[in-house]
């Protein structure tokens, strides 16, 4: 038996160290690199972030691309693998829904024609990172990443194309309106009615747009649509994960005269996340920020003389088209000109051993996406089909272009001029450079349409919302030195220099615009002070529905843990810090009371409607008091009613978690920000053992981002925030500031793999001068 455990015992050892061989070489001297046209030095510093030396800028995508491939194979293979719609081939059937839907959406064919739409010098750089990735599959030795061991196949050659269909994908991300628009119909099919969904997505006092739906709602079209089916089939990876805070300061605001510029996206937060930091120089050629592994080209970062970050323009320009077939011929679907015939391919997927056939049709709007149902092709009984319309499908789509044009540009003028060419998604661009200049412009195709607003699915048979063309350039929302010095944006309203431009109605609520602008009002404009509003975590929406909530109950507290937690929130800043109680009951209550206000009208349709809407929810409780009673119940409940029942349930769950001390509860126990990894988040003992978890505060309506979902433990999952944050310097761009989640490596065993973490957790940012401080290790790369 002895022998047995320590032959065990070795067995596991050896595994061990061959699972370490995974981690890459990153000190030393790598001879005969095909395609490299000099030498590189590839520098690592104390926290792995990139430095990238080379003689020319092709050179320098060469290196990166072959130290993303070192950090990051197993993402970058994911999401060209995602982008292909070829999941099933690694994971099986599960994988079969998310390539249904990307084949028929045909992203990686948009890439590949992207690519023949690059100029030759960006195109050059994508050939120049393709090769460099290859490069190290093809020098590399030891173990693969685990992911790959896990799921038994290994990477195949990267192609240039591969490099931009991470756009596409994450442009649908960004831009998801669809699925509201699936969503609504569907409650309009289960007998909510335009009024009710007028409440639903309440907007602020500055929309206009009441929702419609000309010719379409009640029709027996809608109701051919196996909506169910479709929502069904619609795959995370294209779901829309909308946030993100941007402000500068001009040089009349800060201490050196020159501007500030801060920004961090809001996105899921995964394992690994989506940003590298790196700085990549050769003659004439600098970046240094922010960039996505598989992507040559700086995302969010300076090259010196700009800088530049982002926030989603949450605006409406993606369009579901209801399609009547022809019932003569169901190759063929009507429009006002009499009909069309679809247009038609096969594509194959292969899920596991088994081959899937899937004939994928388009209309004159774009690809049929309700063939992507698990009944792909199959004709609704009423003879219709879903269509979508979407800038992030056309075949015209220059936004790659304009990435590596906007990292080009050398001053504010020429940054805008790049800023023509980003078509998809719609973006809050938000650009200093250092002459001074600061700017914000809403850059993206908006669609112009005939009629309609594009809030629910339209009639494509009648034409009357089609599309007739884009918004121009100049009639988008733009501010350019603005005479206050300052610009703020968190997916707030923007309104375009043509006030009769409409753009939608799904703006997040102002409160973290608001908050930002309220604390930039007593700041020096330091990047210390810009860091310190990005950690910022009261809640203006809990300063504002806090009251309304203890009027509503008035002075009911039937035990002492409800009344502790109510004499709490009376004297409650709301502050979302993780050392304090009151975030806890808050969170809590305003969950439970979300549900009982919505579950009773919306029934198995509520999963779907999850995120608390501050405008819904204050309206609800204020003037629209109707949906605080039950439609489950034969009696008639108030608002009273419902709010305090929704108390009492939220405390007695919180106390059976934390205890009945409810001082001593602390929304760092509560919630966490869980890191989900694709695989081993899914398989039982890894997923405990291999979580990445940190406590954070904030809430949905923080600067500092914590939305959450409701868990078992912790009691809120921290699940979308800000996974990168930058502050520019424009007076001296090398003290600018940097941090992102997790860390470079998404390889467990890599020294790297989280030593970003706890400037994250923390809300530190770091320089990224141009000599690393401690250099960790140095890579020398030759042709």
């Amino acid at each position: 038996m002895v022998l047995v455990v320590l032959a065990l015992n070795a067995l596991a050892a050896g595994g061990v160290w061959w699972l370490q061989t995974s981690v890459p070489t990153i000190d030393g001297r790598i001879d005969g690199l095909a395609g490299l046209d000099g030498p590189v030095e590839v520098t690592r510093d104390s926290r792995g972030v990139l430095y990238i030396k080379a003689g020319t800028p092709t050179d320098a995508s060469y290196a990166l691309g072959f130290a993303h491939a070192q950090d990051r194979l197993w993402q970058m293979e994911l999401t060209r693998r995602i982008g292909m719609g070829r999941l099933a081939e690694i994971v099986g059937e599960p994988g079969l829904n998310v390539d249904r839907m990307i084949r028929t959406l045909g992203l990686h064919r948009l890439a590949e024609v992207n690519l023949q739409r690059l100029s030759p010098e960006p195109r050059a750089h994508v050939d120049a990172y393709a090769a460099g990735v290859n490069a190290y599959l093809d020098s590399r030795t030891g173990a693969l990443p685990l992911e790959f061991i896990a799921l038994g196949f290994n990477p195949e050659p990267w192609r240039p194309a591969d490099s931009l269909v991470w756009g596409r994908l994450m442009s649908l991300q960004l831009a998801g309106n669809w699925f509201g628009e699936i969503l609504r119909a569907r409650m309009l099919k289960a007998g909510l009615t335009l009024a009710d969904l007028e409440i639903l997505w309440a907007a602020g006092s500055d929309e206009t747009s009441a929702p419609t739906a000309p010719s379409l709602a009640g029709t027996e079209a809608v109701d051919a649509i196996k909506l169910a089916g479709l929502a069904d089939a619609l795959p995370s990876e294209v779901a829309p994960r909308l946030a993100s805070n941007v402000w500068a300061l001009s040089g009349s605001r800060t201490p050196t005269g020159k501007p500030v510029l801060a920004g961090d996206p809001h996105l899921a937060l995964t394992d690994p996340v989506h940003w590298t930091l790196a700085r990549i120089e050769a003659p004439g050629y600098r970046r240094v920020g922010a960039f996505v592994p598989s992507v040559p080209f700086l995302v969010i970062g300076h090259n010196g003389r700009v800088a530049w970050s982002m926030t989603t323009t949450p605006s409406d320009t993606q369009d579901l088209f209801v399609e009547k077939i022809d019932p003569a011929d169901p190759a063929r679907y009507l429009t006002p000109d009499g009909t069309a015939a679809f247009e038609t391919r096969i594509e194959r997927i292969r899920a596991g051993d088994t081959m899937v056939e899937q004939t994928v049709r388009s209309t004159r709007h774009g690809p049929v996406v309700s063939d992507a149902m698990a009944t792909a092709g199959a004709a609704t009984p009423n003879g219709a089909v879903l269509a979508l319309a979407s800038p992030v499908l056309r075949e015209d789509d220059d936004t790659a272009e304009a990435l590596f044009r906007m990292a080009a540009s050398t001053n504010a003028s020429e940054f805008i001029s790049a800023l023509h060419g980003f078509h998809a998604p719609q973006q809050n661009v938000a650009f200093a450079d250092s002459d001074g200049r600061i700017g914000l412009i809403s850059a993206g195709r908006v669609p112009i349409r005939r009629s309609g607003n594009g809030f629910l699915p339209s009639a494509g048979w009648t034409g009357e919302q089609d599309w007739m063309g884009w918004a121009p350039f100049h009639a988008l929302p733009a501010t350019v030195d603005p005479a206050g010095g300052a610009l703020v944006n968190a997916n707030n309203r923007v309104i375009g220099i043509d006030p009769g431009l409409y753009l939608g109605r799904e703006f997040d609520a102002p409160y973290r615009a608001e908050r930002i602008i309220e604390r930039l009002r007593d700041t020096d404009g330091s990047v210390i002070a810009m860091s310190s509003i990005q950690s910022d975590t009261v809640s203006l929406f809990a300063r504002d529905l806090v009251p309304v909530l203890l009027q509503t109950i008035g002075h009911t507290a039937p035990d002492s843990v409800t009344k502790a937690a109510i004499d709490l929130l009376r004297t409650w800043d709301g502050d979302m810090a993780l050392d304090r109680p009151e975030p806890v009951v808050f969170a809590a209550w305003i969950d439970v009371l979300h549900q009982r206000l919505f579950a009773d009208d919306l029934g198995p349709l509520m999963p779907q409607y999850s995120r608390i809407r501050a405008e819904t929810m204050l309206k609800v409780l204020t003037a629209e008091r109707r949906w605080c009673d039950d439609q489950r119940t034969e009696a008639v409940e108030s608002c009273s009613d419902i709010a305090a029942g929704a108390l009492s349930e939220a405390m007695a769950t919180m106390t059976r978690q934390f205890g009945g001390d409810v001082a001593k509860w602390r929304w760092g126990d509560a919630h966490h920000a869980e890191f989900e990894h694709r695989v081993w988040s899914r398989v039982p003992v890894l997923d405990r053992l291999l979580q990445r978890r940190s406590e954070t505060g904030g809430g949905d309506y923080t600067v500092s981002r914590g939305s959450w979902s409701r868990a078992d433990k912790p009691a809120f999952k921290h699940a979308h925030g800000a996974s990168l944050r930058v502050v520019y310097d424009l007076s001296d761009l090398d003290r600018s500031g940097f941090v992102a989640a997790l860390g470079p490596s998404g390889n467990p065993f890599s020294p790297f793999y989280s030593t970003w973490q706890p400037d994250w957790t923390s809300g530190r940012l770091f320089e990224i001068p141009e000599q690393p401080e401690t250099p960790h290790a140095i890579l020398r790369l030759e042709p």
